[in-house]
């Protein structure tokens, strides 16, 4: 069904991308289904599975040509043993061989994951080197879940603006110094060393760089590091708390290095950009999209961002002209991932 916005007509007839999705094999005709309901060519899936998981995940995808994409993933099992950046160099290489269109890190670097002696492996620990390079030369973007949103770094009380949310998910606070020694800050400070380490590496921040918070500094990032990219997954709520002219200027800006994502999960249940009490209908989902449609198609004020778990305000929509929105929907996706 076509959303009531100003680009919706000619939306309707672009191959749409959702470069941020988690999928699960055996939903793929629920997720087709979704798709064609809901304007959408293609999804990118960031589970970020390795070994014979992500073969088999890559093995269901090719019984549906050019709708489904996934990104690998790192075993860290055996970190800082000897030949492990190179074990893992090769699977990445097999796994762009066999389909794979990229290399997911997920946020439990820095957060969990330890070397086999026991110590937390940083974000930019030198270790992991050898595989970005190795995603360079196989031209696959590296994606990074760093850190979390801000208050998932702050007192775990009911005055924390996330409060619902982390309610229903305590696993996703860190605001343990003693259990999780990065700070907010400081993960974002070691994204940044790596990004600056890997110039003929294409780098992804998810999230909307993993700082939506921080618009400045995201804009900062940038500036200065053309082959960064950011999406747009799960952070509605958060970008549109930002002055809305402001925020039209990145996207205008840097319009051919943001990726549409939405963060949607096609399993059971089915999740709308973050767990919660909702078993999601047909309508449910058409809602959740819509509400994307109408914050970046529109100058609406007070309106509904499209994960409520997230945050209970109102988002003031960015407006941005087709030419943008062509690159954000489709383009950026198409040339950045699918190297097309």
């Amino acid at each position: 069904m076509v959303s009531p916005t100003p680009h919706a007509r000619w939306r309707a007839e672009m191959p749409v991308i959702d470069a941020h999705t988690h999928l699960s094999p055996a939903l793929l005709d629920r997720a087709v289904a979704i798709m064609e309901a809901n304007g959408l060519a293609a999804m990118v899936s960031l589970n970020g599975h390795t070994g014979e998981q992500l073969f088999a995940e890559l093995r269901q995808y090719a019984r549906y040509p050019g709708r489904f994409y996934s990104f690998a993933g790192v075993d860290f099992t055996g970190f800082g043993e000897p030949n492990w950046a190179r074990r893992e160099s090769e699977a990445l290489e097999r796994a762009v061989a066999a389909g794979a269109v990229g290399l997911k890190l997920h946020k439990s670097l820095g957060l969990g994951h330890r070397d086999r002696g026991g110590k937390l492996i940083p974000v930019d620990d030198e270790r992991l080197a050898p595989i970005f390079d190795q995603a360079g030369e196989l031209g696959v973007p590296v994606a990074f879940h760093t850190a979390d949103p801000k208050a998932f770094f702050e007192p775990l009380t009911p005055d924390n603006e996330r409060w619902e949310e982390l309610s229903r998910n305590p696993g996703w606070w860190f605001g343990d110094r003693e259990k999780y020694p990065y700070d907010w800050w400081t993960l974002l400070r070691q994204l940044e060393k790596v990004v600056a380490r890997h110039p003929h590496t294409t780098i992804i921040g998810v999230h909307f760089g993993n700082a939506a918070e921080e618009l400045d500094y995201l804009a900062g990032m940038l500036e200065k590091y053309p082959h960064y990219l950011i999406d747009t997954a799960a952070r509605i709520g958060e970008i549109g708390r930002h002055d809305p002219q402001r925020v039209r200027e990145v996207f205008m800006r840097f319009s051919d290095r943001i990726l549409f994502g939405t963060d949607l999960g096609v399993r059971e249940p089915i999740m709308l950009g973050a767990p919660q009490d909702l078993t999601a209908t047909d309508a449910h989902i058409q809602k959740f999209y819509q509400d994307h449609w109408r914050f970046f198609e529109t100058a609406e004020c007070n309106l509904p961002h499209p994960i409520p778990i997230q945050g209970h305000w109102t988002v003031r929509a960015c407006d941005l002209p087709r030419e943008v929105l062509e690159r954000l929907y489709f383009r950026n996706a198409q040339r950045w991932i699918l190297g097309r």
